[in-house]
């Protein structure tokens, strides 16, 4: 598909506290092509309703980092994606930490299921495990992340205009799984990858007296983990996205930290590394 057959961009995302969902956002309303409604796969009924078709000519793929990865349940829709020799953009969106190979997962799954890649990039939003005594990203994406999103989709405008072309991406997965490609990686590896974290932090009920019964909590929770009734969390398939702590109206579903000293040692790191601001950054 050469440029001049370029006609509508889409967004298509998983972004259970909506971040990521901004950042592409704004970058698609700056490349001058028609927006096509979005295909938001980030609850359980939008994925299992989502047939792999897409409307756009240049698919822009919004996926925030957990862990350094993918989350998990964007993986299966992923997979389903039919390129048809289509344009993709993959963005990564992660907490001011690292992006570790989450753009190149993305551009290896994009690339397997039919679509060649135009651009790609990685921005910052708020942490998920941020609070008010670990300030991780907080606030992010700002102004100025709004700003650079909004520049890069003009980046990919006059990218078209010249002709659009493949980019190549740093090899960090080879590097790290000594070849093995990300469609074959160690299976459970994304489900493994949570495991560190849970010993960390966990989601939990505060007060269910104070419940209001809104429903906010299930009705976000991205892998179904919440009994709405009850408010017990399946911790298993808890992805620590923590959207019901976000949605909750009156602070009932609360993020707790671990106190063990191992935990709050690495903590005290983890602040350091997160008082050093990470900038977007773009490949065209």
């Amino acid at each position: 598909m050469d440029s001049s057959a370029l006609d509508k961009i889409q967004c298509f995302y998983f972004s259970p506290t909506g971040s990521t969902r901004r950042i592409i956002s704004k970058i698609a309303e700056n490349v001058g092509l028609k927006v096509a409604p979005q295909i938001d796969v980030t609850l359980p009924d939008q994925r299992k309703s989502f047939t792999g078709r897409v409307e756009g000519d240049l698919l822009l793929v919004g996926s925030p980092v957990y862990v350094g990865s993918i989350p998990m349940p964007f993986l299966d829709s992923l997979q389903k994606l039919y390129g048809e020799g289509k344009w993709a953009v993959p963005v990564a969106v992660y907490g001011n930490r690292s992006p570790d190979t989450a753009v190149e997962e993305l551009t290896k799954i994009l690339r397997s299921r039919g679509f060649k890649i135009l651009a790609a990039a990685s921005f910052i939003a708020q942490h998920s495990f941020a609070t008010s005594e670990h300030h991780w990203a907080i606030g992010r994406p700002d102004g100025n992340d709004l700003k650079v999103a909004a520049e890069f989709g003009k980046a990919i405008r006059e990218k078209l205009k010249y002709g659009p072309a493949e980019i190549s991406m740093p090899s960090l997965i080879l590097e790290r799984f000594s070849n093995t490609m990300v469609e074959a990686l160690p299976k459970g590896y994304h489900r493994k990858l949570l495991d560190r974290p849970k010993t960390l932090w966990r989601v939990s009920v505060s007060d269910k007296t104070e419940c209001t019964k809104c429903m906010n909590c299930a009705d976000s929770c991205p892998v179904a983990a919440i009994d709405a009734d009850t408010l017990d969390i399946d911790v298993g398939e808890c992805i620590l996205c923590v959207a019901c702590v976000r949605a909750c109206p009156v602070g009932v579903m609360k993020l707790v930290y671990s106190d063990s000293p191992s935990a709050l040692e690495w903590f005290a790191n983890l602040d350091k590394i997160f008082a050093v601001r990470k900038e977007p950054k773009t490949f065209l």
